[in-house]
């Protein structure tokens, strides 16, 4: 069996065997990193190579052991992994368990005219063709669990129509015409629904003049049938004076079991608000779910769950509430399964802080046991990168 087939094998036997979560959203990472923005400066660090088939088939991948006075160099951990650990932002696939990093944002230009800071990037997507992730011409996107599509924006956004694209093929597949221009879309968990935000103009700005602000901000969101093609459009606008005044990209997402739409900002809110996918109704938020909540969430089975501030997270115990020893660090991404999770994760031997470059690790909850599966990004360089996690 060729390298390829084993990888078309093994994917469709992970999306067979594992129940569809949704994708931890860009949009409420990058408010709140908006909101913390640091500036830090790029570290030189020498980044231990690793024997993986070109491509991204899952290999065993050597692991650190990050344990003071104790280190077991070799020691194989984790036989589910595909990493890239040498590249930042990865060529090859990152893939853990069912988790996989199914595309990302790279390449941030950030300019400033007439008092409106406008921010623009490039997806890259991963091409099961090529093996490798591809630069796109769509202006935002997101995959679907599976790995089989993706729906997409074309690249002036805000965008007239929504398109499924075959993931097999490069090629859309569909399009679904929007009355109403989209900026952001969002796959529900079970793959056949989208949430599509609504703005009036570009989504990506920030400025403080709420004239400005009020013709690039959020107008609403469609609900639409992936298969069907019917959509409920739903206004709704966004805090045109609270604390989310200057924050264009305000996306509507799913909760994690796809019951409820949270929308951030809406006006007289708080902070987010939660709503029934049927009537419309107000409802009370899920636990560990939010903008202040990192993405990972809770363990599949309950066991622990994840807190952070933006930036940093801890892993807790739920039962008593009490933190993890040594799982404080960087942002928590997604859970592989319940002992295992993906993060951001400062290099070994540097503090985490101002001035240092962050990778992707699998590690489990105490954060022991590290696998590199990125190289390292920095904020202020050509490097930064933001990536997409879809279960596969």
């Amino acid at each position: 069996m060729n390298a390829d087939r084993l990888l078309q094998d093994t994917l469709r036997e992970w999306a067979e065997e594992t129940p569809p979560a949704p994708t931890p959203d860009l949009a409420g990472r990058a408010l709140l990193l908006r909101r913390r923005r640091r500036r830090v400066t790029v570290v030189t660090v020498a980044v231990a190579a690793f024997a993986l088939l070109a491509g991204g088939v899952a290999v065993p991948v050597l692991a650190e052991i990050d344990q003071p006075g104790h280190s077991e160099p070799g020691r194989v951990i984790d036989k589910d992994a595909s990493a890239d650990p040498g590249e930042s932002p990865p060529r090859h696939l990152v893939a853990a368990g069912n988790v996989v990093v199914s595309a990302y944002q790279a390449d941030q230009r950030t300019e400033e005219q007439d008092g409106v800071e406008r921010t623009t990037y490039t997806w890259y997507l991963y091409d099961p063709g090529t093996r490798q992730y591809e630069k796109t011409r769509w202006g935002w996107l997101d995959v679907a669990p599976g790995m089989r599509r993706a729906a997409v924006l074309e690249q002036t956004l805000p965008a007239s129509r929504v398109g499924i694209l075959d993931l097999d093929t490069g090629k859309v597949t569909k399009w679904i015409p929007l009355e109403h221009k989209a900026g952001g879309v969002q796959w529900s968990p079970d793959g056949k629904r989208l949430a599509v935000t609504t703005y009036g103009g570009y989504p990506d700005i920030e400025t403080r003049d709420p004239h400005r602000y009020a013709s690039h901000a959020r107008t609403g969101y469609y609900l639409v049938e992936v298969g069907s093609g019917r959509k409920e459009y739903r206004p709704m606008g966004a805090d045109m004076e609270g604390r989310f005044i200057g924050l264009g990209r305000l996306d509507v997402r799913w909760s994690r079991d796809g019951t409820l739409l949270m929308v951030p900002a809406e006006p007289g809110a708080e902070f987010e608000t939660w709503y029934d996918l049927e009537e419309g109704t107000k409802e009370d938020g899920p636990m560990y779910e939010g903008l202040d909540w990192p993405p990972s969430g809770a363990s599949p089975d309950g066991r622990y769950y994840t807190v952070g501030d933006g930036w940093t997270a801890a892993v807790k115990e739920t039962r008593t509430r009490r933190t993890v020893p040594g799982s404080g660090g960087s942002m928590t991404l997604a859970w592989v399964d319940n002992e295992r999770l993906v993060r951001w994760d400062c290099l070994p031997n540097q503090h985490c802080g101002r001035g240092m470059g962050e990778r992707l690790v699998l590690t489990d909850p105490a954060g022991r046991n590290k696998v590199p599966l990125t190289g390292a990004r920095y904020d202020d360089s050509p490097r930064q990168w933001e990536p997409l996690i879809t279960r596969r």
